[in-house]
């Protein structure tokens, strides 16, 4: 085979293969805005347990206290987030907003987690999520 036939081929196997990446970052777009589950519930869990269930359309605040610290959760918009905490790394803080299925913001030094869920009664514990 000549140079100028091997050129060829491979501009036509890079065209399909940019064809291909293309259409996978469109799927990817498409099912993480259209598709993906808008949670319904936040649940707080502490040291593994469930201590606290929101509805994420009501806006309120909730002081999760445990032995060795506190988050201050803020629930508004159908948006959850932890405001504020005394843990000396804040990244629960600087996780930001979350509202969707199975999104979480955890606080390692507290043993806190808070996880959005669409189902109120789901039996899966928040370590496995």
């Amino acid at each position: 085979m000549n140079i100028k036939n091997r050129l060829k081929t491979r501009k036509k196997e890079i065209i399909a293969i940019l064809i291909l990446v293309v259409i996978a970052v469109i799927s990817f777009i498409c099912v993480r805005v259209f598709v993906e589950d808008a949670g319904k519930y936040v649940k707080v869990y502490v040291n593994e347990k469930l201590t606290k269930t929101f509805d994420l359309d009501k806006d309120q605040r909730y002081f999760i206290e445990t032995k060795n610290g506190y988050n201050l959760l803020i629930i508004k918009d159908g948006k959850a987030r932890v405001a504020d905490a005394d843990c000396e790394n804040k990244i629960c803080v600087s996780k930001g907003t979350i509202s969707k299925n199975d999104e979480s913001i955890i606080c390692l030094p507290h043993n806190v987690v808070v996880i959005i869920e669409s189902d109120e009664s789901s039996n899966v514990d928040a370590v496995a999520k």
